[in-house]
């Protein structure tokens, strides 16, 4: 905030801008390493705590903690390296680079180099395929090693290809544009450009969240009407209980993808959906078994296994109710309008900061821009500069994520759903290994939920006051 107060004087030319970026993409950096060895540590403790001991059996607990170890270690090879990545990039003036590789390719393209809209549209599409494929090697590692490893990945190589080049088109044929006009209204808007731009985004937030579950996310995966039967007649009746406007109730085949098990609910006003994971109950839910790959012979007694396996995983009736419940809970308090508003409180206000530096000469020269003053380099070094604070403020949503989360869980116990809620969660997370033994600085950065023991232990005292 002290820089954010010199850009107004002639102190704004003394600001070591280059030096900031580096020093804040390190100490991100550094952050979350810290918090990653903190967890490591608490799992490596070799005394599994008794709480835990009460939930899961010693074989349980240790795949999940092996899982989690895991998992740790990957993220912070990956950190490493992307930051490695992005001190590099910056050393070498990457961002200068990568422009005149956009300017020239406008030429080849017979468009104007001088038109900052064009080249800003190129420069997006090679910044992201360029960050996209750095990311590549690790994503594949992270598929089909550690998930396959703990035996959550289900998709295919094929299928992986398929899904990267389809968030490429979008991206690129999507988000380039909505950045051009961004931009465009930024430098139309002049001293009140941040509540213009504001707006722009908050539209186009709207619209993605209007677009997204009818239009894109089909292209990726299979939504299919929840059988009539017993579930689906318990879930209506759950809406009709709580006035709840819900339309359609889908399946969707997750399982291609991952054992991973999820439930939301989506839709503006009074046109809600439930979407249900196939991997939240196979039995109920129907899920096919997983076809054979090309070349692959298994025995009737293997089929039998893991046929057995897929019933035994998920939730009963009751319990995929009550997940239900407590997502209704999130619906009646209007904690997505809330989060909403607070996200657009924030975008404001980070617009309005980055006003303050957007024609800082000094700033652009320092990451060879000495000429120039392309408004997505501004914004991409602006939002470097605010890395800590941007943090700070992570981790206070994260605080008011868990409080709703907390808020869901009372409205099912208050529905008496509460001994059935319980027992989805304790499922859910033996079946996704979840982490149990959770160092609470870490957990206060990196968790949108509470715990695993600090639900069950809220839920518990609720029950007790209810009866």
């Amino acid at each position: 905030f002290a820089v954010m107060a010199m850009a107004e004087s002639s102190a704004m030319a003394e600001v070591p801008w280059f030096g900031l970026v580096m020093l804040f993409t390190v100490l991100a950096w550094l952050w979350e390493l810290y918090l990653s060895v903190r967890q490591v540590r608490r799992l490596s403790d070799p005394n599994r705590p008794a709480k835990i001991s009460e939930i899961v059996s010693e074989e349980e607990y240790a795949k999940a903690v092996a899982y989690s170890l895991d998992t740790l270690s990957f993220s912070m090879m990956s950190d490493a390296i992307g930051t490695m990545a992005s001190v590099t990039f910056y050393l070498m003036d990457g961002l200068a680079w990568l422009w005149r590789v956009a300017e020239h390719a406008a030429i080849a393209l017979g468009l104007d180099p001088r038109n900052e809209l064009w080249v800003t549209l190129l420069f997006f599409t090679l910044y992201f395929l360029k960050s996209t494929a750095e990311g590549f090697p690790l994503e594949l590692y992270q598929t089909f090693v550690i998930e396959h490893r703990h035996g959550f990945n289900q998709q295919t190589l094929s299928l992986w290809v398929s899904d990267q080049i389809k968030t490429i088109l979008l991206v690129t044929l999507l988000g380039g544009p909505a950045l051009v006009l961004g931009v465009l209204i930024i430098q139309w808007g002049g001293d009140y450009f941040y509540i213009y731009v504001w707006a722009f985004t908050l539209v186009l937030l709207l619209t993605f969240m209007t677009v997204y579950p009818n239009l894109i996310a089909p292209l990726f995966d299979t939504f299919t009407p929840l059988q009539e039967g017993e579930l689906r007649s318990e879930l209506e009746k759950l809406a009709a209980e709580h006035t709840f406007p819900l339309k359609k109730l889908f399946v969707v085949d997750g399982s291609k993808r991952s054992s991973h098990s999820n439930a939301y609910i989506f839709g503006f006003g009074a046109n809600k959906r439930v979407v249900l994971y196939d991997t939240l109950c196979p039995k109920l839910l129907m899920l096919e078994p997983k076809k054979e790959e090309e070349g692959e012979e298994k025995t009737e007694a293997q089929k039998k296994e893991e046929q057995e396996k897929r019933n035994a995983m998920g939730c009963s009736v009751p319990e995929i109710v009550a997940i239900l419940g407590h997502e209704l809970g999130h619906w009646a308090m209007s904690h997505v309008t809330k989060q909403l508003a607070i996200a657009q409180v924030h975008l404001l206000i980070f617009f309005y900061l980055y006003g303050t530096v957007m024609h800082a000469p000094s700033m652009f020269a320092a990451f060879g821009f000495p000429s120039q003053q392309p408004t997505v380099i501004g914004l991409l070094l602006f939002a470097s500069i605010v890395a800590p604070v941007e943090q700070a403020v992570h981790m206070a949503q994260q605080s008011l994520t868990r409080r709703f989360e907390y808020q869901a869980d009372a409205f099912a116990v208050e529905h008496k759903r509460g001994a059935s809620l319980a027992a989805a969660l304790i499922k859910i997370s033996k079946d996704n290994k979840s982490n149990l033994n959770v160092d609470p600085l870490w957990s206060a950065y990196h968790n949108s939920h509470p715990t695993l023991l600090e639900r069950l232990e809220a839920i518990e005292k609720l029950e007790a006051k209810r009866k």
